[in-house]
């Protein structure tokens, strides 16, 4: 991390939080890239409680997700299973439009 001396007496508010945007952008964007690059090499696969106790959610919650196509889910065999990486995703997206 790189760090720079700023004086701030000299800005204004405003360049003070263009400044502060500017960086705190940059930052969010390395750590993105860094994270989106870092794929697991053993995806960790979570049964349905295991799942239902991850989101504090009842089975019939997590089945209407499954059958709306809101969390993917994955069959082996006459199980169901979720990829933990994928409900993370979901539900950075999902505050990401709280906001």
């Amino acid at each position: 991390m790189n760090y720079t001396q700023t004086h701030i007496y000299q800005m204004t508010p405003n360049e003070l939080k263009d400044f502060l945007l500017k960086d705190v952008r940059q930052t969010l964007k390395e750590f993105y890239e860094m994270n989106k690059t870092a794929k697991p090499e053993n995806e960790e696969l979570l049964t349905v409680q295991e799942t239902m106790d991850l989101l504090k959610c009842s089975k019939q919650a997590l089945h209407n997700w499954r059958k709306n196509g809101i969390l993917p889910s994955y069959r082996m065999g006459n199980r169901v299973y979720y990829k933990k990486s994928e409900i993370y995703s979901k539900l950075i997206k999902q505050e990401s439009h709280d906001e």
